[in-house]
């Protein structure tokens, strides 16, 4: 008698082992690590070019203060993970922070206090990302569609908010935060505190995708929505609330860099949106859903950070630096995908023979 099936004399029977997308996004779970080979040899190659050009690029010191203004990027992707683990895509985070940006300055303007802007633009965040969310799992746009829209949306509110203006009468306490060292300037190896705030919101999304109920439908909705749907699982709830999330940390990014620039204007964060999806598929997430992880996305953010600073010191210019980016994002899409590929006729060329 199969094990997996119970029989009587009447012709019934009742299967007992889990669904197999069940498995599969169990699977997911460690497959996603195997973006942290890909990312790690990034860093090496990046590292070993850069301390080819200077003697002084692999100081420890001055990496560690050049991880302050990745930290926004890897804010974004963290939540983009969760996104793209489900089986979509938000294109709208950058023009998301520019939003979320404006408001923080124009309500400090008015006479907020530092505080409560901050809180103003991770609700406005928050808010954005909800209607992201809405439109794509209860109006049912596709999230490419749904969030190309809204990416022109957003950034149209962040020019109305603000026009030509530049905002940056923050106070000293806020402005510069990426500056702030966790052991003090004098120390050999200072810690940005930006990067303790990252590496903290890194931890507490690695619990929830690993570790929770809503990280598991995640995975399940990325590997097979129909069933997950089928199995009882709210599919809407599951990805408004990843879109939510998203749309927090993109408020979350948006105080970072109005502090790190110590202005705010309508053009702030553009572009931002492609080394943050650069990052998340890196780390070995699929752009298809079913399967990522957070340390990959912490190792690629470094890998992507390495690469960016390697083509620094070698004089590249910020045009050609965003063009290797996205040769990147690209090669992290085709490599797994050729390599699937192969896999595949080899099984089949052993099956044949």
């Amino acid at each position: 008698m199969d094990a997996g099936v119970v029989t009587s004399s009447a012709p019934v029977s009742v299967s007992v082992t889990p669904p197999r997308h069940a498995s599969r996004a169990v699977a997911g779970r460690l497959d996603g690590l195997r973006g942290v080979l890909p990312a790690a040899c990034v860093i090496v190659i990046a590292l070993v070019l850069g301390a080819r050009s200077s003697p002084y690029f692999l100081d420890p010191g001055a990496l560690l203060l050049h991880t302050g203004r990745y930290v926004e990027i890897g804010l974004l992707a963290l939540a983009l993970t969760i996104v793209i683990i489900n089986g979509d895509i938000d294109l709208s985070v950058a023009s998301n922070v520019a939003v979320s940006a404006a408001v923080l300055a124009i309500a400090h303007r008015a006479g907020a206090p530092i505080a409560l802007s901050c809180a103003l633009a991770v609700l406005t965040g928050l808010v954005l990302g909800l209607v992201n969310g809405v439109l794509v799992a209860v109006v049912g746009l596709p999230s490419l569609v749904a969030t190309l829209g809204t990416l022109a949306a957003y950034r149209g509110i962040s020019e109305i908010l603000l026009g030509s203006d530049y905002i940056g009468d923050f106070p000293d306490s806020f402005a510069e935060v990426d500056r702030v060292m966790l052991f003090g300037t004098s120390a050999e190896w200072p810690i940005p505190l930006p990067l303790v705030v990252l590496l903290l919101t890194a931890a507490a999304f690695g619990f929830l995708l690993q570790r929770t109920n809503f990280g598991l439908r995640c995975l399940l909705t990325g590997s097979n929505s129909a069933a997950t749907r089928f199995s009882g699982i709210s599919i809407w709830r599951v990805r408004v609330q990843a879109f939510a999330l998203s749309g927090m940390m993109a408020g979350a990014a948006a105080v970072l860099i109005a502090s790190r620039l110590s202005s705010v204007s309508a053009g702030i964060a553009t572009g931002m949106e492609l080394p943050a999806i650069t990052v998340v598929v890196l780390g070995g997430t699929s752009i298809f859903g079913g399967r990522g992880s957070i340390l990959g996305t912490v190792v690629a953010l470094f890998a992507v950070m390495a690469v960016r600073e390697a083509l620094a010191i070698n004089n590249v210019q910020g045009e050609t630096q965003d063009a290797v980016i996205g040769l990147i994002l690209i090669a992290s899409i085709l490599v797994p995908r050729t390599v699937t590929r192969l896999r595949s006729r080899l099984v089949r060329g052993r099956v044949h023979t």
